[in-house]
């Protein structure tokens, strides 16, 4: 082959390149390779605002000294912290209820007072939960009437009605002999609904308080205690008015007291957690730490750049670069243009290529800036004084160069098979599993050449399996020109496969229909 003929074959791949990436960059399946390349920089110019925003309005409400602030410890007063410190530079406060079992050492007795004082001959006792525990039976050793002098129990031994009970010994009668040390056989127990206990008093007197011990005033277990009932009387037996409920009894409100405040001295920000006055955790934290932005930044690119955003990109872009135009019905204008066909699969590639690396390169070069914008400028120029520009073209190189390798492997895929969600799943398991197997194998992964131009390792918490280990970064990353000839070499093997495939492809659009 002559230098002529290899000039004007490359001078074709670019024309069809040319032609390709306008096509490439504003294809609708092209948008949404857009957002997976600017995802990252929309977070970190959103964590950079808000950091911002943050310094500036705790900055105006005053600095407090670093030395104060690391002083405060954990359960100090709010009024000692205040004193020492002086007031914050932000503060909220809540107040937290829920509702919980009371447990005072009441054995179970309930007192129900009304106001004023009501006639009444029929006092019923109706029980709507029976039980803490979910048991649907109700237990009651003694229920308590009293007028208003408070001295005597008028439902004492009087005749007592109910749901029918749980045993001949556990009648209603046992509710009102005045004994709760009878053991079982001195209650009423009834499962049979409706669930009642009746007291007739004999004639109407006037009634104020009631009286009613549950299981546990008994020995029994607390949970066995009643739920929830009302308390209803009556003149004549039939009509009954509600005078006292109990909604959730044996439940009382517990309040607390949580005050959040915080300080800042300028860089840091100090939150404090006080529970009813008592600091219950503190947090000192940087609003913008430079070496922490740097180690996420180094994750954000290698287990999302990497292993997903350019990955799925690439088969987005190059996947349609020959099974786009079979569905469009156009590949034959390509097969009848005067051209070779591994020039025109050289020409595809290209405009894939350019369009990918300029998506993704530029993709990773923006979050980089995005990352760095927000810190100080002297942070900023000592990191690029040691070897910070660096750091950038590396990262820019290692998107720049998954997309030569994953959008050859695409672009393969296309030329053989129609289907690209059984392969690329295939390889995504490969991909990512690729760091447990031997080093011989390791080198036919692409992500294992990408990860080894990273210029800084993704962090890793160090109670990390060791397996997750393997499969986050490969066991002896290659040199960083030992990774890009290994990388070009495979993506040449994948070209070589591809060609094979183009120059033996025939036309068959009813079997993309």
């Amino acid at each position: 082959m002559t230098p002529r003929s290899v000039q004007g074959r490359a001078g074709q791949a670019w024309t069809i390149a040319k032609i390709e990436l306008r096509r490439v960059f504003f294809a609708r399946r092209s948008f949404w390779v857009y957002g997976l390349a600017l995802l990252p920089s929309v977070i970190f110019l959103g964590h950079g605002i808000d950091a911002k925003t943050d310094i500036e309005r705790l900055g105006r409400r005053g600095l407090t000294a670093p030395a104060l602030m690391d002083s405060i410890r954990e359960g100090e007063s709010l009024d000692d912290v205040k004193k020492r410190v002086g007031q914050p530079a932000a503060e909220r406060w809540s107040v937290r209820s829920r509702r919980v079992r009371q447990r005072t050492g009441n054995a179970g007795t309930t007192t129900h007072p009304i106001e004023p004082p009501v006639g009444a001959r029929f006092v019923r006792l109706n029980i709507t939960r029976p039980s803490f525990n979910g048991e649907p039976v109700a237990r009651i050793y003694e229920f308590e009437v009293y007028g208003p002098d408070g001295r005597a129990n008028l439902a004492l031994h009087r005749p007592a009605t109910g749901s029918i009970p749980c045993g001949q010994d556990q009648g209603p009668e046992k509710a009102v002999n005045g004994s709760v040390t009878g053991g079982q056989a001195d209650r009423w127990c009834a499962a049979d609904w409706p669930l009642f206990l009746q007291v007739d008093l004999g004639a109407v007197r006037p009634v104020q308080r009631f009286v009613v011990k549950h299981a546990s005033a008994g020995g029994e277990n607390e949970d066995s205690d009643t739920r929830e009932f009302n308390i209803q009387v009556s003149e004549n037996g039939k009509t009954f008015t509600t005078v006292g409920s109990s909604t959730g009894g044996g439940y009382v409100d517990e309040r607390t007291e949580v005050r959040q405040i915080a300080y800042f001295d300028g860089r840091r920000r100090a939150d404090l957690v006080f529970i009813d006055g008592r600091v219950q955790h503190r947090n000192v934290r940087r609003l913008l730490d430079f070496e922490e932005d740097r180690a996420i930044f180094a994750g954000i690119f290698q287990y999302f750049y990497l292993r997903l955003a350019i990955f799925f990109g690439c088969l987005g872009i190059f996947m349609y670069l020959f099974r786009g135009e079979m569905s469009n019905r156009t590949l034959h204008f390509w097969f009848l243009a005067p051209a070779r066909r591994d020039v025109l699969l050289a020409g595809k590639y290209a405009a894939g290529l350019i369009a990918s690396a300029v998506i993704f390169g530029g993709g990773a070069l923006l979050t980089f800036a995005a990352m760095i914008w927000p810190h100080d400028a002297v942070e900023v120029q000592a990191y690029w004084n040691a070897g910070g520009m660096g750091h950038a073209f590396w990262y820019a190189a290692a998107a720049a160069l998954g997309c030569v390798g994953y959008g050859s492997v695409f672009l393969a895929i296309g030329l053989y098979l129609r289907n690209p969600i059984i392969p690329a799943a295939v390889l995504l398991t490969w991909e990512s599993v690729n760091g447990i197997f031997p080093h011989v194998l390791q080198k036919m992964s692409i992500l294992y050449y990408l990860q080894s131009l990273c210029p800084v390792p993704a962090p890793m918490d160090s109670d990390t399996p060791t397996l997750i280990r393997l499969l986050a970064a490969p066991a002896a990353p290659a040199s960083r020109p030992g990774a890009m000839l290994g990388l070009l070499l495979l993506t040449a093997f994948v070209l070589w496969v591809a060609g094979l495939a183009v120059r033996r492809m025939q036309i068959s659009y009813g079997a993309e229909t």
